[in-house]
């Protein structure tokens, strides 16, 4: 997915110096590469938008799902393949921050759907063989439209922040394999967890 994207910069935040397996007993480590369109970065209020997408509060967030899987494993099942490797190995999660006019034409190859969204999912889908081999577990990439998060914050009575973190929690969600449009049942078992990570993360219940 990134590799058809325009011209990016990185920033890689690391919370491990290595890769080695986490124990079997620990939240594994996370690994968060961020990159932002062209067209953001020239923008003068660009420090501003890049102090919202900082790798360690990203960092933290993908820490409170981490723990959440850990603390409920006799119960939740993570329904992705990457379940049976994610307590072994390090987490890598890819975020691309976008504007709307390469959001719309993103959704509209992936989903047909011509509008820009508010984040796209794109989970690392490899085979467990080669999953198997990896020092470091890919989650996937999320692409996230920051105008279309700012303008859904004004509506909803919200700050920026705690949409953008309800989204990256969902979105998260999703990459290990969660889907709320299969049906009431994932739809309910979904926003429970987000509920509770949330709660985790000091942001209310989005859905009250």
């Amino acid at each position: 997915m990134s590799s058809a994207l325009p011209t990016q910069i990185a920033l890689t935040g690391d919370l491990a110096s290595a890769v080695p397996p986490a124990p079997m007993s620990q939240v594994p480590m996370g690994q968060v590469i961020i990159s932002f369109a062209e067209s953001l970065i020239e923008l003068p209020t660009f420090g501003e938008l890049e102090a919202l997408y900082q790798q360690d509060k990203i960092a933290a967030i993908l820490k409170q799902v981490l723990q959440y899987f850990q603390t409920h494993r006799d119960t939740t099942e993570i329904p992705s393949q990457l379940g049976e490797f994610i307590f072994q190995k390090t987490v890598e999660l890819e975020i691309y921050v976008t504007e709307p006019v390469e959001a719309r034409a993103i959704n509209f190859e992936a989903r047909g759907k011509d509008y820009a969204t508010n984040i796209l999912s794109y989970a690392s889908e490899l085979p467990e063989a080669v999953l198997e081999l990896l020092p470091a577990l890919p989650l996937g990439e999320l692409v996230i439209c920051h105008a279309v998060v700012v303008s859904q914050a004004a509506e909803q009575g919200k700050t920026v922040e705690q949409h953008l973190t309800h989204l990256l929690v969902h979105g998260m969600l999703h990459l290990l394999g969660f889907d709320h449009e299969l049906g009431q049942a994932e739809q309910d078992e979904m926003e429970a967890i987000e509920i509770a990570v949330l709660d985790k993360l000091s942001v209310a219940n989005p859905y009250e």
